[in-house]
């Protein structure tokens, strides 16, 4: 769902203030979590968006190695879900395809 009036880092900002209040909302609730914390994550996500390290090529959202592996919750699916789609985004929107 993209909006074309939106400037596309005005989207990618957007998309990563979503997955940091999911991470925040996991985080909060210990029955959406299934390997562990996602504190260190959401750490890192909060400094690759003020350094806006997606304008730079070390741009690629660095995902907790468990995230994405059997056994996950839901919750946590949807959130790895999100950020491969914004990482396809800012792919085909900053850096060409």
């Amino acid at each position: 769902m993209e909006t074309n009036a939106m400037h596309p880092e005005d989207h990618i900002q957007q998309r990563l203030q979503a997955i940091i209040e999911d991470t925040h909302a996991i985080i909060n609730d210990n029955h959406k979590q299934s390997f562990g914390s996602l504190e260190y994550f959401l750490e890192h996500i909060l400094e690759y968006r003020k350094e806006k390290q997606y304008m730079t090529d070390e741009w690629h959202i660095r995902t907790p190695r468990w995230l994405g592996e059997y056994g996950n919750t839901p919750e946590e699916e949807k959130l790895l879900s999100d950020i491969y789609q914004l990482q396809a985004y800012i792919a085909e929107k900053l850096k060409g395809g």
